[in-house]
């Protein structure tokens, strides 16, 4: 299990929240995406797909599926990378590098604690 404290929680909702407010507002995100949307998660767009599909086979469609698992994808990219890679820049882009670096984690099983080591990349 991963402690996350109140505090960090509200201010990740706020920063989240702002980021999705400018992405509308420029159109750098498309309607279509659920992802980071309030209402909508990864099952709303399967939901959403799945009609999709279902209409066409319904019309006669042939249909062809092709599944990635992306499954915990933002897990694997090291911090860094998302920095460079996002298109952000600022005030904000410095705020969410000094949230993002020197993080660090540790194990605790039944009382017995590892040793802190540094996390590179994961959501927090």
């Amino acid at each position: 299990m991963s402690l996350t404290s109140q505090i960090c929680k509200v201010y990740e909702a706020v920063i989240r929240d702002e980021i999705v407010k400018f992405l509308d507002k420029y159109k750098l995100i498309r309607d279509s995406h659920h992802g980071f949307r309030k209402g909508r998660s990864c099952v709303t767009h399967l939901l959403l797909f799945l009609d999709q599909i279902l209409r066409c086979v319904d019309e006669g469609f042939c249909v062809d599926i092709v599944f990635l698992d992306l499954a915990k994808a933002f897990d694997k990219v090291p911090h860094q990378r998302l920095l460079e890679k996002h298109g952000i820049g600022g005030k904000l882009l410095r705020t969410i590098g000094n949230w993002l670096s020197k993080r660090r984690q540790r194990v605790c099983v039944k009382g017995v604690k590892s040793a802190w080591e540094e996390v590179w990349s994961g959501v927090p």
